[in-house]
């Protein structure tokens, strides 16, 4: 009897890491698809997490921060800015904020030439998110910061406006053993939240890791990746804010944050070896696959290209790319570098 129950548990144990590894990707082969010329990698920053351009003023914010604290020769973390016209290498802006600045997502909604910018912040005091104002010089003035109990594991963060936005949960646990079983288990228990200038509500729960949120200002939708879940999610959002789920479109890869283009396309940087990441995550010499998927919207859905595919040994966990239309722009989670390729169309 005793033998049985020992087979039975090595059965059972065996079948779940078996799922495990499927749904992470980890059978997959990885073949090397270049999205054209890399014509400049900048490194005079941390890992460059998200970053998303405004092409009236020519420049590119990018959310920096060093997530692996035994690197003592780090640059500081902070919002740094790429000027899209010289190319110049991107350097930090000062803030007036006084506090611990370590960005995660971020988001900017521009009225003429001001431009708000929602930093998502992990610091020793929790999870915020922080409004700047770009006016034009090297300062960004600290308007407001944000936090709600309803904000526990924030990743990524959409503006709808100059006073409301739209934030990622990412967990439904901020740490521990619990965490650990949403991942491992694939428990949908990540959410969104959104603040409408005055309260907070949920308004999409039981999602499987919610990360990369945008919002498409010209259609009124609203756009989550999900990592784990690995699909797209698409929503119309009602007068109230509140969101009614429209597409779910599988993309079998582990989405990230997610860049609207001028034609309205999406831009989702992704990771599709789930287990290399974390195997990265804690060891900078293994390579985590890179990968960014393009959506271009049509009546029934979306049409799907990969654009770009990389082992690692190029770009490690791509987490953001941006589109200008004839370049693009990879960043990460972890490499202090920022990719510049020159598309090839």
């Amino acid at each position: 009897m005793l033998k049985r129950i020992i087979i039975l548990l090595i059965l059972v144990i065996g079948f779940f890491f078996l799922q495990l590894f499927i749904r992470a990707g980890q059978f997959k082969t990885i073949v090397n698809k270049p999205a054209g010329e890399v014509v400049a990698v900048y490194r005079n920053l941390p890992g460059p997490e998200d970053m998303q351009a405004n092409y009236v003023l020519h420049k590119m914010f990018i959310a920096a921060a060093n997530r692996r604290p035994s690197n003592s020769n780090a640059k500081p973390d902070g919002i740094y800015l790429l000027d899209l016209a010289s190319m110049a290498p991107p350097y930090l802006l000062a803030t007036t904020y006084t506090k611990d600045l370590h960005p995660h997502g971020l988001s900017l909604w521009s009225e003429d030439t001001l431009i708000y910018l929602y930093v998502v912040n992990h610091n020793e005091e929790g999870d915020f998110v922080e409004k700047f104002l770009y006016t034009g010089s090297d300062t960004l003035q600290h308007l407001a910061s944000y936090s709600s109990p309803l904000m526990c594991c924030l990743n990524d963060v959409a503006a709808t406006g100059p006073s409301s936005f739209y934030v990622t949960n990412d967990h439904g646990s901020r740490a521990g053993f619990s965490r650990k079983v949403e991942d491992y288990l694939n428990i949908g228990r990540a959410s969104v939240v959104y603040f409408d200038g005055s309260q907070y509500r949920k308004v999409a729960r039981h999602l499987n890791y919610a990360n990369g949120i945008n919002y498409d200002r010209r259609h009124d939708k609203l756009y989550v990746a999900t990592t784990t879940g690995k699909a797209l999610l698409s929503f119309t959002i009602e007068a109230d804010g509140g969101l009614i789920r429209e597409h779910v479109v599988d993309l079998e890869t582990g989405l990230d944050n997610i860049d609207i283009d001028r034609q309205g396309n999406l831009w989702i940087a992704a990771h599709p070896k789930m287990l290399d990441f974390l195997k990265h995550a804690a060891d900078s010499t293994n390579y985590s696959p890179s990968q960014v998927v393009k959506l271009m919207p049509t009546n029934e859905g979306f049409d799907v290209e990969d654009v770009y595919i990389n082992d690692g040994s190029e770009f490690s966990a791509s987490s953001v790319a941006v589109s200008t239309g004839t370049e693009l722009f990879i960043g990460g989670v972890f490499d202090h570098k920022l990719l510049r390729i020159k598309l090839n169309h």
